[in-house]
């Protein structure tokens, strides 16, 4: 949840959506085999209810690689140039990267609307689409991948409770680098800039948010905190700073029983300006790989 722009968040009342945790763990179809040697390739979306096509641009590691990591970008990323340095850091560590496109992001936005718009509204079954939706697409981006070797998945922002919700599928994935995941959903919508607009734009449309106790339980089975982990090892990386993941990578992390690492940082610098956090990704990753052959 990192580039939320400043000119109104989408306007439209508060909708509840369905009851009940993310039904995103049943079989999956397989996708085809990119092409040998392909910088970019995209597949039907595995999701039984959407009609797009999932997409994903691919970096090769440097030397012989070692294994797949899958990057998750953030919410409403404008350019995937912003990667650039997850993008050579996992090179770097032997990794053939793929950057997973979420849906609604970069080109596969529709026409005209700013990349990450229709992801979020305060239509709470848009959101649990999209996010089942991109769950479903990393699964099957995982699956695919584990069948040439080990599968890392690093996810940032957004992209990190994407990342969470696939840690806990039936693929155990052989590492998982979550960097500020908002795994407190109720949080952001009542204590940030971000979650103001959105409530704004809800009570201009004649259905406000609602209160403190029906918003958190509408939005906790959004997030995978009552899961355990099937990744073979979880870190968590957190900004002291962040103004917008709040508490979420800690909650997570203590859900979980796995790392947390704290930086000085607010969350965007943390994304993007924290080669710290980049360096000790990369030493977790470096990390023996449970099924390296």
């Amino acid at each position: 949840m990192a580039f939320e722009d400043r000119r109104g968040a989408e306007r439209g009342p508060w909708r509840p959506g369905p009851d009940g945790p993310l039904d995103v763990f049943g079989p999956l179809a397989r996708l085809p085999s990119p092409p040998a040697g392909a910088s970019t390739f995209s597949a039907p979306s595995p999701a039984p209810f959407a009609d797009d096509r999932l997409r994903v641009h691919v970096s090769r590691a440097r030397g012989s690689p070692r294994a797949t990591a899958i990057l998750v970008p953030p919410w409403k990323i404008p350019s995937r140039r912003l990667l650039a340095g997850w993008v050579r850091m996992l090179c770097r560590a032997g990794f053939d990267t793929w950057i997973y496109v979420p849906p609604h992001h970069l080109e596969r936005r529709p026409a005209g609307a700013r990349s990450g718009h229709g992801f979020v509204s305060p239509d709470l079954g848009r959101i649990r689409s999209a996010l089942a939706q991109s769950v479903l697409e990393l699964r099957a981006c995982a699956a695919l991948a584990g069948e040439a070797g080990p599968v890392a998945v690093v996810g940032l922002s957004l992209g990190a409770l994407v990342a969470a919700w696939a840690a806990t599928g039936p693929e155990a994935l052989d590492a998982t680098a979550l960097v500020a995941p908002p795994a407190d959903l109720a949080a952001v919508l009542r204590h940030t800039r971000i979650g103001a607009r959105y409530g704004r734009a809800a009570a201009d449309a004649g259905g406000p948010l609602p209160g403190p106790s029906e918003l958190e339980a509408r939005l906790r089975p959004l997030v995978p905190l009552d899961r355990r982990p099937t990744s073979r090892r979880v870190l968590v990386a957190a900004g002291v700073e962040d103004r917008i993941a709040l508490s979420g990578p800690s909650d997570l992390a203590t859900a979980w029983g796995v790392p947390l690492r704290a930086y000085p940082r607010g969350h965007m610098t943390l994304l993007f300006a924290c080669a710290a956090a980049r360096r000790d990704v990369s030493t977790f990753l470096s990390g023996p790989l449970a099924s390296e052959s």
